[in-house]
């Protein structure tokens, strides 16, 4: 007799404070996003196109395994990046509501697609630990949560893999979602510092992020797993913006490489600075 009296009253109390959508506010019943604002699935038949198997941007070389052209001139301290959507319409919508209403369970959700998606993003790709972009501590005393490390989190746990936060933030400035494209630019080389000085050496990472805008923050925190002694580093976003493109060669300038000095005696992965 107590479940139908249940029931009955989770309905009751639906009609009288009624759910709402946790991206556009529509109230709702028995639901957390309307049928409007649930993420699309993964457009997997365009990014099954030809793209540059460095930095996934769309290209058609001669050998698939030929990086683009501006991976050649720029050559980006990351072995691979990818991403699930651009940073437009629904998504962006999605994506603000996780961070700035806040929302765990938006987190969760775009870790659950992410951990679905992983083994088509990087098809037999391994990993030995999962390192989340850290978060400033402004926002997380705001949401009380940091959305790459949930979203970390979710996917280290779909595929058995550790996740560490071995990242903090060396630097007192601004939230980079409040800098402009130019100002996120400034002080790149010593933005991250590693908690510990082999924390990841010699391991395979996969660094996990949220949005990717001009990549000067997943650049930043790739040279300081590189310079900690991490063998590798891949990167994994949930979207990544259009700017993106624009700011490459600025980033490459304004981050550099590596000495081969900052990694005792072991060039990090061929890359000097300008």
């Amino acid at each position: 007799m107590l479940s139908p009296f249940i029931s009955w009253l989770c309905g009751s109390l639906e009609i009288l404070l009624p759910r709402e959508c946790l991206v556009c506010g529509r109230p709702l019943r028995g639901a957390s996003l309307c049928f409007r604002c649930t993420p699309p699935p993964p457009p997997f038949s365009s990014l099954a196109a030809a793209r540059c198997p460095r930095c996934f941007v769309p290209h058609s070389p001669r050998d698939s395994s030929e990086p683009c052209e501006t991976c050649r001139l720029y050559p980006p301290l990351f072995l691979r990046s990818r991403c699930l959507w651009e940073y437009s319409g629904l998504t962006r919508d999605l994506i603000r509501a996780m961070k700035y209403r806040p929302s765990m369970y938006l987190a969760r959700r775009c870790g659950e697609t992410l951990a679905e998606s992983l083994p088509k993003l990087f098809p037999g790709a391994t990993w030995d630990v999962i390192v989340p972009v850290p978060g400033s501590g402004t926002h997380f005393r705001k949401r009380l949560f940091h959305p790459c490390s949930l979203i970390a989190r979710v996917v280290g746990r779909a595929h058995g893999i550790p996740v560490i936060e071995c990242l903090a933030r060396s630097s007192r400035r601004a939230p980079q979602a409040s800098l402009s494209h130019e100002q996120r630019l400034t002080g790149l080389r010593n933005f991250f510092r590693a908690r510990s000085s082999s924390a990841v050496a010699g391991y395979r990472v996969l660094l996990v992020e949220d949005v990717i805008t001009t990549g000067a923050t997943s650049a930043a925190a790739v040279r300081a797993l590189l310079k900690t002694g991490a063998a590798t580093v891949d990167v994994l976003a949930v979207a990544r913006t259009s700017v993106w493109t624009r700011f490459r060669r600025r980033v490459y300038e304004s981050l550099g490489g590596l000495d081969t000095g900052e990694v005792g005696s072991r060039p990090a992965h061929g890359y000097k600075l300008p």
